[in-house]
């Protein structure tokens, strides 16, 4: 959006310039026609310039791609487990910006993992052969690892909760085991990519 406000200003700005440039000609010159055919060309300019930058092509997010690689609604079934796994993860944004920025950051890998899956299930869904089904199983498998993340996620929550009340209590063991569960999955996920 910030991109989106700078070209916007920056198109403007020349457009005042040029707007300004207009007027010296057709009033303080005895050129009247270039005036006006300048003039003609800053309308032009202004118009279709903000137009350009109004209407940029705004950014598709992965559930609206998820969904729209489920063709035929083969897939109904493991979109909604997935995008309820990812739903899952992403309600909990506001509390982890509370958190420490260790715990952020292993949310941040946590939050990446989820929408790694949705991005891999769309590209699994588009290249899958609707015209024999094979069993889904790449699909199963994602949602699987889904599961085994939320489930961990959850487990991290209810700890960070259970420090705040009582700090000496944390096993550290546990978060070390969630981001080597994270590097496992991203393990797993690039070699059935390469396979």
């Amino acid at each position: 959006m910030g991109d989106k406000r700078k070209n916007f200003i920056a198109v403007n700005a020349l457009s005042l310039v040029m707007f300004f440039l207009c007027m010296l000609l057709i009033f303080f010159t005895d050129h009247m026609t270039i005036g006006i055919v300048a003039s003609v060309l800053w309308l032009l300019y202004t118009v279709f310039a903000n137009k350009y930058v109004l209407s940029g092509k705004k950014e598709v997010s992965r559930r609206e791609t998820l969904k729209e690689c489920n063709h035929k609604g083969r897939f109904n079934k493991e979109v909604a487990e997935l995008e309820k796994q990812y739903d899952s993860i992403k309600s909990r944004e506001e509390f982890m910006k509370t958190t420490p920025d260790s715990m952020q950051d292993l949310y941040d890998k946590i939050l990446e993992q989820a929408e790694s899956n949705l991005e891999s299930a769309a590209a699994y869904m588009e290249s899958y052969d609707y015209v024999t089904n094979p069993d889904p199983v790449y699909l199963k498998k994602l949602i699987l690892e889904g599961d085994t993340l939320v489930q961990k996620f959850n487990n991290l929550l209810e700890k960070l909760v259970d420090v705040d009340t009582n700090p000496t209590d944390l096993d550290v063991k546990y978060i070390d085991d969630l981001t080597n569960c994270l590097s496992e999955m991203r393990e797993s996920q690039k070699q059935t990519m390469t396979s």
